[in-house]
């Protein structure tokens, strides 16, 4: 690594799994001294890790030339500039204004909710340079398990916006030179405050059933029934829908599958899912002419879902996740799933997600995709 020559210089450690630690190297009153920054290098294996060393270097280099300048104002006898006495709310306040001026209303609202936060936590009449470790150390604590906003309590997710406005506020302030280097970057926070996904919805077996049995709400669209719920029995998409040809469905040793251009992949047409194609003896072209725009589809949709009495809101991702759901709940392997669909290991586990958070007897129960009527 190439250093500043200057007085003080940037040196490094070989440690653990490849790391090197950063420390500063420099002589005062004709000793030497290693001071530690708490900053550390990863190998660069990957393009990640080489962008992360480029951030670092520069986080390194603005505390070396900070030491380096109050040195040598000290060597030299000047005068130095009295610490700023302003204040964490002052502070916060002229982050927002400048995001206001870019015209970001949205993260203008969170920073508001960032600074009932910060005052809940120790006010704001804090000075920004009496912000240090221990301070932002507990205000990830205090977000994490403490702060209740005026609706209750916070979510994971908006703690971790709040942190990141927090440490932006406080980047603002090392551009104004009111603090010489963020704090909070010393601070370790992965792992204290995940961001919440989600967990993915489905229909069950009985609304399955009623949505059956409900009429598509607009007459003049009864494909719209069709090809929803053919994407419960199969996990096609309304793109690869669109797109489907007679010639894509192909039957061999008695197996039915539909190649599934998008995906490079088949999936099996059961009964269940055969019951849903169009009536024809015209087997060219497209499966389902005209079908309508995705704006449109997904409004019948809705309304189909509410005259069906249904609590989530009709969409073909729910789709999806409910022919995932057949799956799971009726034993079939998860490797099966994924190779069958070409899903990545993370998605399968937010899958999982899906079927832990049930009760067992729920999935246990849960009949083959074969034998839905």
């Amino acid at each position: 690594m190439r250093t500043t020559k200057s007085h003080i210089t940037l040196k490094y450690k070989d440690i653990d799994n490849g790391k090197k630690s950063i420390y500063l190297d420099y002589y005062k009153d004709g000793k030497r001294i290693r001071e530690a920054i708490h900053l550390y290098l990863l190998p660069e294996t990957s393009k990640k890790n080489i962008s992360t060393n480029k951030r670092t270097m520069k986080e390194a280099e603005t505390i070396r030339a900070a030491k380096e300048n109050k040195l040598l104002t000290a060597s030299f006898g000047i005068e130095v500039k009295e610490p700023s006495t302003q204040c964490i709310g002052e502070t916060i306040d002229e982050y927002e204004k400048i995001i206001l001026d870019k015209g970001d209303n949205s993260s203008a609202t969170n920073i508001r909710g960032m600074k009932k936060a910060v005052a809940a936590y120790r006010g704001l009449k804090t000075k920004v340079t009496d912000i240090d470790e221990s301070y932002c150390d507990g205000l990830v604590d205090f977000l994490r398990n403490d702060y209740t906003a005026q609706f209750g309590k916070i979510s994971m997710t908006t703690a971790r916006v709040y942190i990141y406005l927090f440490s932006s506020t406080l980047n603002n302030a090392v551009t104004n030179g009111i603090i010489g280097v963020n704090p909070l970057r010393f601070v370790n926070i992965h792992g204290r405050i995940t961001r919440e996904r989600p967990l993915k919805k489905f229909l069950t077996v009985d609304e399955i059933k009623i949505l059956m049995n409900t009429p598509c709400p607009v007459i003049s669209r009864p494909q719209i029934k069709q090809v929803f719920m053919l994407s419960i029995f199969t996990y096609l998409s309304y793109p690869d829908i669109l797109t489907l040809k007679w010639k894509d469905i192909k039957t061999n040793e008695g197996k039915t599958t539909i190649a599934v251009h998008s995906r490079k992949s088949s999936v099996p047409l059961t009964d269940a899912s055969m019951r849903w194609l169009p009536d024809t003896t015209n087997h060219r072209g497209l499966v389902f002419k005209g079908l309508p725009h995705r704006t449109e589809v997904n409004n019948i949709l809705r309304k189909w879902g509410e005259n069906a009495g249904l609590e989530h809101t009709l969409n073909f991702r729910l789709a999806q996740n409910t022919f995932i759901y057949l799956l799971l709940s009726t034993g079939t392997d998860i490797g099966t799933v994924s190779c069958m669909l070409g899903l990545t290991p993370k998605t399968m586990r937010g899958y999982m997600k899906m079927m832990t958070a049930n009760q067992p007897s729920e999935i246990e129960v849960a009949p083959s995709v074969h034998n839905i009527e």
